[in-house]
């Protein structure tokens, strides 16, 4: 049961920080990185995909903190 709870809570706190990490990196200019010719949609892929990897070394960061602090409690 306990493994579930942390779980769920993992699975939501990922989503909360998507939506956080989303509107940071909104306000970088990712258009600065790449090359005039660049196409957006390779822009916009590369913005998600960094995005969805930096929320989830996050995640796995707090939970990590949480699983070693039941640990310690137990």
């Amino acid at each position: 049961m306990n493994d579930l709870v942390l779980t769920l809570f993992e699975l939501g706190l990922f989503f909360i920080l998507l939506i956080i990490n989303l509107q940071l990196f909104n306000t970088l200019q990712f258009d600065k990185l790449f090359k005039k010719g660049t196409q957006p949609r390779q822009m916009q892929l590369l913005y998600f995909f960094v995005v969805i990897i930096f929320t989830y070394l996050i995640t796995r960061a707090f939970m990590n903190v949480i699983e070693l602090s039941t640990q310690l409690a137990n």
